[in-house]
């Protein structure tokens, strides 16, 4: 406010502080927060649908291999821990390139962004990669479950002599 007062007789001499340019900014930050989230959003669903049928496809073409795994004696409760195990290591990888690449990104853009905007401030979104990092750990953990637990309906035997 001091400097506004001594430099208000300079016509050429104008002074933007951060907390107004944020306030002229803030629809339009309102509407990229939106933007990006509902893009976030879309991506994870595509992403969990790709997860979902790769599993589908997976346990389909391993089929005879499961069950053969299973007349042979390994138990269910052992193929459905080996099936966790695989979603897990799914979880790892995606969360791995999520983390490294992602952050790659999200700097790359950020020093972009602070060209255009001097005022902008990085932070780094620790909760929502938490949350969205466990929402898909469960789905990386439940699905392979879910998808073995629908296909084993019939003795092994049977399946056995259908996947011939």
């Amino acid at each position: 406010q001091e400097l506004k007062q001594i430099t208000a007789s300079q016509a050429n001499i104008d002074i933007i502080s951060r907390y107004e340019r944020r306030e002229e900014m803030q629809e339009y930050l309102i509407t990229a927060k939106v933007l990006g989230t509902g893009l976030s959003v879309i991506l994870l669903l595509v992403g969990v649908m790709n997860f979902v049928n790769t599993m589908v496809v997976n346990v389909n073409t391993r089929r005879y291999e499961l069950a053969v795994l299973e007349s042979i004696g390994m138990t269910k409760r052992q193929i459905k821990r080996m099936l966790f195990m695989e979603g897990f290591y799914y979880w790892g990888v995606s969360l791995s390139l999520a983390v490294t690449i992602g952050t790659a990104i999200f700097i790359l853009l950020y020093m972009i962004f602070s060209k255009v905007a001097y005022y902008a401030v990085f932070s780094y979104p620790f909760i929502p990669l938490v949350l969205v990092s466990g929402l898909v750990l469960l789905i990386c953990l439940i699905v392979p479950i879910w998808v073995y637990k629908t296909d084993v309906n019939l003795p092994v035997v049977e399946r056995l002599r259908l996947t011939e």
